[in-house]
């Protein structure tokens, strides 16, 4: 449906695709530059909090506000306007640049609004993740599969060891995704066993770490957040045991997945609409044609699975999933647009899939 979507409407020349593109960049550099003048304040939570530590507050030292600070304090004012400008300078031409109708225009304008207001406007440590993103992106459309696993690997790792560790558990679920994508029936046999089970074997007590950061950013929405909760949910159950953890992540996949369910507000439709679209290309079903000529990018459809499923652990309402979602929403559009492109070669050439090559003009 959604890469149908995709494909509708006027098509867009490459002129005017162009021209869009470097308007979108410099709209969005008019905007970064006003900052504070014209953003909600809630943008700025946790830039305050690397600020703060920058100018010597000691209120996070140790946390990942620490960290982060540290990196933007060596880089200055001035240095770290001009390296969030450009990330999302690049993000904003990377995502229009892939659009060749008005359908794919209206697609990524929305993946690329979420992600540019939560996380390119303010130094952030979810514009880290932007960076990274555009890295994996460009690797896997100009290199081979396994140097995009590779570039994965390496930066995903490196920001886990030095930012945030759960990243560690995202890296490990989306080599395992990707294990499962490639393998035979055997293989996806055996890791649809293997993988209950493991989890059924882990100590209560990693049921528990895993499972009770939710509650915690629970109790300080409500009690300590001057922004409210108005969406935020406690485990059902205590993170104890291997089913109450079990029927938490369900409880959670639901919730966080389709909001529209338990409250049907516009705020709840609007973000419905986003997570789907966000994580649509990375679920479709695929031909083993297409598996063949797209390999290159599954490392980012593997990618955005772990960020869904490690949400499910810990987020701990509606408004940080799609946040956190939306830093690799280019992760999203870059596999929309190879997929619809492939897609419609296959359509012009019939039959003849096996001679169909992979899409190499989608991104730009």
């Amino acid at each position: 449906m959604l890469h149908s979507l995709f494909a509708k409407g006027p098509q867009l020349s490459e002129g005017v695709s162009r021209a869009f593109a470097t308007a979108a960049v410099l709209g969005y550099l008019a905007l970064f530059a006003a900052g504070s003048a014209v953003l909600p304040e809630f943008i700025f939570r946790d830039a305050d909090k690397i600020q703060a530590q920058i100018g010597g507050s000691n209120s996070y030292e140790g946390s990942t506000f620490d960290t982060v600070g540290k990196f933007y304090g060596a880089l200055g004012d001035v240095g770290t306007k001009v390296f969030v400008g450009s990330i999302g300078a690049v993000f904003v031409w990377m995502m229009l640049r892939m659009t060749r109708r008005v359908g794919a225009l209206a697609i990524c304008i929305v993946l690329l609004g979420v992600c540019v207001f939560f996380n390119l406007f303010v130094a952030s440590k979810d514009t880290l993740v932007v960076l990274i993103s555009i890295v994996i992106a460009r690797t896997a459309h100009r290199f081979s599969w396994h140097q995009a696993t590779i570039t994965a690997i390496v930066l995903y790792g490196a920001y886990a060891a030095i930012v945030r560790s759960y990243y560690a558990l995202i890296l490990a679920i989306a080599i395992v995704a990707f294990v499962f994508r490639l393998g035979g029936a055997r293989m996806k046999l055996l890791l649809l066993i293997a993988i209950p089970v493991a989890v059924f074997l882990l100590p209560d007590t990693v049921y528990y770490a895993l499972g009770s950061p939710r509650d915690a950013a629970v109790d300080y929405l409500i009690y300590g957040s001057p922004f409210g909760a108005r969406t935020a949910f406690y485990n059902p159950f205590p993170p104890d045991s291997f089913v109450n953890f079990s029927a938490n992540y369900l409880y959670s996949l639901a919730r966080l997945n389709m909001p529209i369910v338990f409250e049907a507000g516009v705020k709840e439709f609007g973000l419905q609409a986003f997570i789907w679209t966000a994580l649509w290309a990375a679920l479709h079903a695929r031909s083993r044609a297409e598996r063949r000529a797209l390999q290159r990018y599954d490392m980012l459809a593997c990618l955005l699975i772990g960020h869904a499923a490690v949400s499910m652990l810990f987020e701990p309402d509606l408004g940080s999933y799609p946040r956190h979602l939306s830093s690799v929403a280019l992760f999203s559009a870059t596999l929309l647009a190879v997929q619809t492109a492939y897609a419609e070669r296959v359509a012009m050439r019939g039959k003849n899939v096996r001679d169909t090559p992979a899409p190499q003009a989608a991104i730009h």
